[in-house]
């Protein structure tokens, strides 16, 4: 019993040890509890979109994903997978990858362990889904409150790309009512005009900022993009 004893602690780490210890000093240096709570998708090495998520009571390397899919493509799972984790971080205004391997746990709960930062960048447009949805703008400032047509063509955390037929400015603001999703109530969302990205005749796409969004508004446009890229899938 002894000597065994005296052999272990001489034997070197597993390459396993040595991996969960490295992610455990990485999120301690890198501070991950501020995504707690952060909106995420799921997705295999491959790409494939397991699941959309809420990141729930991150500490160190460890943390649980409440599911927000009504189905998922993980059940039934028993081992350890390998996983990407993108969510859009409210409180730094920044897009957020990261990895880490999930598990199933208890009443509905997934367990996330060697959780690691990948990327973190100042880019809202990370998330950005295609759409052809149709939509109306009212113009702020002007003598006209008449709701335009327009089409929301691609949307992100931070703002959308609009077809219109009328001739806008950069700098112009206006409300924008879309519902983007047909289950959805329409949302109305104040933005401004940075570019504008093609001119042709009677035709015009505007790239617009989001105006005074909350960090919930944020989550709940990156909720929707979640839902959109889910069922296309």
């Amino acid at each position: 019993m002894g000597r065994f004893s005296i052999f272990g602690l001489f034997r070197g780490k597993s390459a396993k040890e040595k991996r969960a210890e490295e992610s455990r000093r990485r999120a301690q240096e890198e501070d991950l509890e501020i995504y707690s709570g952060m909106q995420v998708e799921v997705a295999s090495d491959d790409g494939r979109i397991f699941l959309t998520a809420t990141l729930l009571e991150l500490r160190g390397d460890r943390a649980q994903l409440q599911s927000q899919s009504e189905g998922d493509l993980l059940a039934g799972t028993e081992e350890p997978i390998p996983v990407t984790l993108r969510g859009y971080s409210s409180i730094e205004g920044k897009a957020v990858i990261l990895e880490g391997t999930i598990r199933p746990g208890v009443n509905g709960l997934w367990q996330v362990e060697h959780i690691v930062l990948v990327k973190r960048g100042n880019d809202r447009a990370f998330f950005r889904v295609d759409t052809s949805i149709d939509a109306g703008v009212t113009p702020m400032g002007s003598f006209s409150s008449k709701e335009e047509p327009c089409k929301v063509l691609n949307i992100s955390v931070g703002g959308a790309c609009v077809g219109s037929k009328l001739r806008h400015n950069v700098g112009d603001k206006f409300i924008l009512s879309v519902k983007l999703l047909p289950e959805l109530e329409p949302s109305m969302m104040f933005c401004q005009v940075l570019r504008i990205l093609e001119r042709k005749v009677d035709y015009f796409e505007y790239g617009c900022q989001f105006l005074r969004l909350s960090s919930s508004d944020e989550d709940q446009i990156l909720q929707i993009i979640f839902d959109i890229q889910r069922k296309r899938r």
